[in-house]
């Protein structure tokens, strides 16, 4: 077995992990895009606090439209086909969406900090657009990060295949 290829599975086994995987990722999706669009279609629910909520499901697209269907698919063929430049941007946008996650998620905390606890500065911190900046700033950091550790070489993204649901070890696998 080489390092690009999952251990060796029963039939059952891929079929319930894809099954979930893809499952998974629809519900991701549609989740998600329901949340756009009722931001969207209603202006009522623009504001600066759910900003941060659409930036979570804009994340969470991220993930199920680039980094979910990958795995699917590893799943489905027991193995990585999609070489070296695809596994390098599956890699950057798993990496990505784990840190941005938190990363908006402190920053709704602290939004929500200041509201409650320094009310009359809120608006001068978090108006829609200074909402906006502080989140392409968390987001753009984030990225420049992972890109110029990427680029000097300071980091590497290496393709390591396990199988991916715990709960369903593979027969010839000892426990």
């Amino acid at each position: 077995m080489s390092s690009l290829e999952l251990p060796t599975r029963n039939l059952a086994t891929v079929a319930i992990e894809a099954s979930i995987c893809l499952a998974m990722n629809v519900i991701s999706i549609v989740g998600n895009v329901l949340v756009c669009l009722a931001v969207y279609k209603n202006p009522k629910l623009r504001s600066p606090t759910n900003l941060y909520i659409i930036a979570l499901a804009a994340s969470d697209l991220l993930c199920a439209t680039v980094a979910m269907p990958l795995a699917s698919a590893v799943l489905i063929t027991g193995r990585w086909i999609f070489g070296h430049a695809v596994c390098q941007i599956h890699g950057f946008v798993g990496v990505f969406v784990v840190y941005s996650t938190p990363a908006t998620l402190g920053l709704l905390a602290f939004n929500r900090y200041i509201r409650i606890v320094k009310t009359s500065h809120y608006n001068n911190i978090f108006s829609g657009r200074k909402s906006k900046i502080w989140l392409i700033c968390i987001w753009l950091s984030l990225s420049l990060y992972l890109l110029i550790g990427r680029v000097t070489n300071w980091s590497t993204l290496n393709l390591v295949l396990v199988t991916q649901f715990a709960a369903l070890p593979s027969p010839h696998q000892k426990t």
